[in-house]
């Protein structure tokens, strides 16, 4: 019984993308929901990258020889981030210059759309591991293992914001934008599914390997695209209304 209900702790996780998602729907202002989002998910991932990534990454390898600890990390960030650098080549993507001509808003369209893409896919690598991290944790404590879920959620409504507006800036690729939307709501459960059905148990050195292949990813979404948009938009008030705001969930999912 507490299996299932572990289970269901990394179903509720993925919901929480869907809410994200959603709310862009009722929103009239778009521009300035993306320019919130955009600042918003740059918070939020920053601070996912400092407070859970990074000390998770630690815990892992902390009895490590420091030869191979930092061959791990240093490895397997660059692993990632080559692996959404060769994603470009695969995924629609131009340079964009923010002027108001029908062809730049197309180009600003498609590099919307390019983020939120491999947002996405890095998401689900990261989900997968930390669907797991839940499910273990509910099984052994289920208190904390809600607690635990709960803050992964506080962290997946913003990011889902920030997805949206890039699937959403690309009217050409409804189906891969509602494939991608999938199994990103469910990777945390396909992760916690994987011990559930088949009693499968990673090494720590897997677990800390795709872990520190997520870290990669995430820096390069964070620090070479969702940064430069930042800067574009740098006089907006909206720009700095996300980043605000991502700041406060930061604080509070620290505390929780």
């Amino acid at each position: 019984m507490a299996n299932f209900k572990s289970l269901l702790l990394t179903l509720l996780v993925g919901l929480f993308f869907l809410i994200g998602i959603m709310i862009p729907k009722f929103m009239k202002k778009k521009k300035e929901l993306t320019l919130f989002a955009t600042g918003l998910s740059f918070a939020v991932m920053l601070g996912m990258i400092l407070f859970d990534i990074i000390p998770e990454i630690g815990e892992l390898l902390v009895y490590y020889p420091n030869a191979q600890k930092w061959g791990i990390i240093c490895g397997c960030t660059a692993l990632g981030m080559l692996l959404l650098k060769g994603l470009d080549y695969l995924i629609p993507h131009h340079h964009h210059n923010h002027h108001e001509k029908e062809k730049n808003r197309q180009e600003h369209n498609a590099h919307l759309f390019h983020i939120g893409l491999v947002t996405s896919i890095s998401l689900m690598l990261h989900n997968l591991m930390e669907g797991i991290s839940i499910y273990v944790t509910g099984v052994t404590n289920f208190k904390i293992g809600l607690t635990m879920a709960l803050a992964v959620a506080l962290h997946n409504i913003p990011l889902g914001m920030e997805i949206a507006v890039g699937l959403e800036a690309n009217q050409n690729q409804n189906k891969l934008k509602w494939i991608t939307i999938t199994l990103l709501t469910l990777s945390s459960l396909i992760g916690s599914s994987m011990l559930f059905l088949f009693q499968i148990n990673m090494s720590i050195t897997v677990e800390a390997c795709l872990l520190c292949t997520t870290f990669g990813m995430l820096i390069y979404i964070t620090l070479l695209e969702l940064l430069k948009e930042i800067y574009t938009y740098r006089r907006n008030q909206w720009t700095y209304i996300g980043l605000v705001v991502g700041v406060i969930l930061n604080i509070i999912m620290v505390m929780l």
